[in-house]
């Protein structure tokens, strides 16, 4: 092994960020920007969209069954599926299509699904070794080519760790990278480590060498810091501020410094050849770190950014030249704008630029209830291309709003809705039915309230309620009505398990809770799930021709009984086994009548088998009497 002199750093992205497949996450083009303005070359490896890929070539090389995947499950559906039906999620230049925008890219987040790793405890110890996940991994880097793509003259490598699921992937990554006997420093960073408990941190650098250090919170100072330090071969990660390493004396977590102005940052650099690998790219460009309202008491996500002004944002004016230069250099014309709440000053002002400039482009934005986005300015906002906005309203009960100091009350939040409905101006609505102290009739009543905006509504998300070590909820629960208990809870993608806050809150029963996420997941999937719909009923007729839409089925035959999943419209029906006998000569697409059926089966089971397979999007109309080549 030999000590390298070069400026030169990897940066990778890895798995398991699902939403994010199908599109490029800006940290580590940000990153790379700030280093090469520096004059360190920097190279980028989205190992994440590289592990969809994986994915989707594991399912047809086992012929839709990989080990990983429980036959009966969605996810097993989608490895079928996919298995046969490939080319559905790619377009026709062979660009990835596993967007939110795809009708078929939420089937390779399935498909991840069995891989997506919640950390807990055992995250901080070694790697166990005996999970099947682990062995996916390390297959997938396997054949990453790892060997051939980190340059021998490489310096410094940094893994981007903005959610929960990356952790367990990224450890895997670094132990991968140290086997191939580099010795540049491996540094990991990101939200999932800032969040993380220092003494959660210090057991988590014991157990696994082959992290070097750790960045919390900005990493743009320190990583060009320790990168600088590797060139000259002083590594000193001791005297790099916000960073946590192993001293002889044990693990040390430097206070954070000051992280840099936005205004001062350059361009982010999207690597080209990513970007060409994807159907609908969408840029990100930072509008702001930290949240101008700062003060939802269930949000740790104003905790990122630890010695810096709780909230930075950028210029209207060089925000606007970025978004020309990125629309000059990449021809791209959808952005995202980096924020956790879009302030509306802000949006007031680069809305008109974008009009004012002629800069034709769809964006859009996460943006909190706020009475200064009055109907005039939502109106704006949709004339400038606003594609959404993504709106964490989480309820409508003004108690609770009011309790986790949320800025709107239930009649801001409808009349936001209502505004944005009648101004054309589409929102995604976060939902979080039962925030601390919800009853079960509060949430009833909230769910009721969004509801009458159903039909204006891009989608919705539903969010079981999670208390964090690292929120204001979290660090007094008393003040919440929650109680402390050993009960284990839902995470998601960035407040993981080892940041859960295990307690209970008595406002609602188990059974209550159960019910009530029940009714707000079948309300979201209602609303998701509305443009795949057919346009007009079927079968109202004895002699319509219709047949079972093989093209859009998986179908899996289990003691004789029948599960019919439709791709396209999410439905899933289990026909029993009686019934599956009488439709077997049709399971393959050819056409067939209710009059027909009736002759097979007498004419109330072929009522009840259309009014099922029509109510489930299982059928479709027939043109012919032809087959379709599906396998049962």
């Amino acid at each position: 092994m030999h000590r390298v002199t070069s400026a030169r750093t990897w940066l990778a992205f890895p798995p398991l960020v699902d939403t994010n497949f199908g599109s490029f996450y800006p940290s580590t083009a940000v990153l790379a920007a700030y280093l090469e303005a520096a004059g360190i070359d920097t190279e980028q490896a989205d190992l994440n969209e590289e592990f969809a890929v994986w994915l989707l070539e594991r399912a047809r090389h086992t012929g839709g069954r990989p080990p990983e995947v429980g036959p009966e499950t969605m996810a097993g559906a989608a490895a079928r599926w996919l298995a046969r039906s490939h080319d559905s999620v790619f377009d026709g230049q062979g660009r990835h299509d596993f967007g939110a925008e795809s009708p078929y890219g939420y089937l390779v987040r399935l498909l991840s699904g069995p891989y997506l790793v919640d950390p807990d405890e055992s995250a901080l110890g070694p790697v166990d070794r005996g999970r099947p996940v682990v062995a996916a991994y390390d297959e997938f880097y396997a054949q990453a080519g790892l060997a051939s793509r980190i340059p021998e003259d490489t310096s410094l490598i940094g893994i981007s760790v903005p959610m929960g699921p990356q952790l367990l992937p990224a450890l895997l990554l670094a132990e991968q990278v140290k086997a191939l006997g580099l010795t540049a420093p491996v540094v990991l960073g990101g939200p999932a480590l800032s969040l993380m408990d220092t003494d959660d941190l210090g057991r988590l650098l014991r157990s696994h060498p082959a992290v070097d250090c750790v960045v919390r919170f900005d990493g743009e100072r320190p990583l060009l810091e320790l990168a600088e330090q590797a060139v000259a071969d002083a590594w000193d990660p001791g005297g790099v501020a916000g960073v946590s390493h192993l001293s002889a004396e044990g693990p040390r977590h430097n206070a954070p410094g000051a992280g840099p102005n936005l205004n001062t940052l350059p361009m982010p650099q999207y690597p080209r050849e990513a970007l060409s690998l994807l159907a609908a790219p969408t840029l990100a460009v930072t509008q702001a770190r930290g949240c101008y309202w700062g003060k939802c008491d269930y949000c740790d996500f104003i905790e990122l950014y630890d010695g810096s002004p709780p909230f930075r944002g950028r210029h209207p004016g060089p925000f606007l030249d970025e978004l020309s230069d990125l629309v000059e250099r990449f021809g791209s014309s959808r952005f995202t704008f980096i924020t956790e709440s879009i302030p509306p000053a802000f949006a007031r002002r680069v809305c008109q630029g974008l009009l004012d400039r002629g800069l034709d482009i769809t964006w859009s934005s996460f943006a909190m209830v706020d009475r200064r986005f009055d109907r005039e300015l939502l109106e704006l906002m949709a004339r400038s291309g606003c594609e959404f906005l993504v709106v964490g309203m989480e309820t409508t009960i003004t108690r609770v709003l009011e309790l986790v100091h949320k800025s709107a009350d239930r009649e801001e939040n409808l009349r936001f809705l209502r505004d944005a409905r009648d101004v054309g101006l589409p929102l995604i609505v976060n939902l979080i039915p039962d925030l601390p102290s919800t009853t079960y009739e509060e949430a009833i009543t909230a769910l009721d309230d969004v509801a009458e905006f159903a039909d204006s509504l891009r989608s919705v998300s539903v969010f079981p309620f999670e208390a964090t070590r690292s929120s204001n909820v979290g660090r007094f629960p008393e003040r919440f009505g929650l109680e402390v208990s050993a009960v284990g809870g839902s995470s998601g993608q960035a407040q993981y398990a080892l940041n859960h806050l295990q307690n209970t809150d008595p406002a609602m029963t188990p059974g209550q809770r159960a019910e009530i996420h029940r009714r707000y997941r079948q309300f979201a999937e209602s609303v998701n799930s509305r443009g795949y719909r057919a346009a007009r009923p079927l079968g109202a007729e004895p002699d319509d021709v219709l047949r079972f839409a093989v093209e859009e089925l998986d179908l899996l035959e289990i003691d004789g009984a029948l599960v019919c999943t439709n791709m396209r419209t999410r439905e899933r029906v289990r026909v029993p086994a009686k019934a599956a006998a009488i439709l077997r000569p049709y399971v393959r697409g050819s056409a067939f009548t209710r009059r027909q059926l009736a002759a097979r089966a007498g004419e109330s089971t072929a009522d009840r088998l259309f009014s099922n397979l029509l109510g489930a999007g299982m059928l479709v109309e027939a043109a012919t009497a032809g087959e379709h080549d599906v396998r049962v």
